[in-house]
């Protein structure tokens, strides 16, 4: 029996069928449920509390990693930027004016220390100014798709949702298996899903992980699989089940 099997198994994959879908079909196991979800999400928030000045995206929009999607009101840090700049290039100036007198050895050790501590102190002040002008931006964390918007400009922003980002490349779809199906899979396999409407297509997703630790309460776990999306023609959101 067991040579019979290996044989039928060996030439459906030189036949370029997938054998892992084969083996599941075979053996009668269905999962408890499927569902593909985006590969990546956030709800982005602002680092620090603030009125919400702009947001520059709306949903359905799509972004790229490091693009801005809001900004907080930013006058007073913008300010103080300038301020400690205009101070770092001061500190500058001066130890330029002192700089022919230090290399004559015309100035104490204490003078000299004196101003090379002015312009560290004034150029870790104009980064500080800039770190946190920079807190006042929220920008998108990876390439995907406003979800939702969750705040409206003029809203005061303090640990408050502003909007949701996804990531829809890759897809990720995650199955629910009952026990009997642990150790028939491994990480690499593929499995043919098919996806439910509005789509009904099946496709081929590979496994990432599956989980190590059985759910005690319902007797099942976990398997996550990849689905490559380029062209974003599959959405998130959609049920889907293992192919028959």
């Amino acid at each position: 029996m067991f040579h019979r099997s290996f044989l039928m198994l060996t030439t459906l994959t030189c036949l370029g069928m997938p054998a892992l879908a084969i083996a599941q079909q075979n053996n009668g196991i269905e999962a408890v449920s499927c569902l593909v979800d985006p590969g990546r999400s956030a709800t982005m928030s602002s680092q620090v509390p603030g009125m919400l000045d702009d947001i520059r995206v709306d949903s359905g929009d799509r972004v790229d990693e490091g693009e801005t999607l809001f900004t907080l009101q930013r006058e007073v840090e913008q300010a103080s930027l300038e301020l400690e700049r205009a101070r770092q290039r001061y500190a500058q100036r001066t130890l330029q004016r002192n700089q022919r007198l230090i290399e004559k050895g015309m100035l104490s050790e204490s003078e000299r220390d004196e101003i090379d501590t002015d312009v560290v102190v004034a150029r870790l002040q104009a980064n500080l100014a800039e770190a946190r002008l920079g807190e006042q931006t929220g920008e998108a964390p990876f390439d995907g798709v406003i979800a939702s918007l969750e705040s409206e400009e003029g809203e005061f922003i303090d640990n408050t949702p502003i909007l949701e980002i996804v990531q829809l490349d890759p897809l990720r779809i995650d199955l629910v298996m009952p026990l009997e199906a642990f150790g028939q899979y491994a990480t690499g396999d593929t499995l043919d899903i098919r996806l439910q409407a509005p789509v009904d297509e099946t496709v081929t997703a590979a496994i990432e992980r599956i989980d190590s630790v059985i759910d005690p309460s319902s007797g099942t776990f976990g398997i996550r699989l990849r689905l490559d999306n380029p062209d974003g023609r599959y959405p998130a959101g959609i049920n889907c089940r293992i192919a028959d």
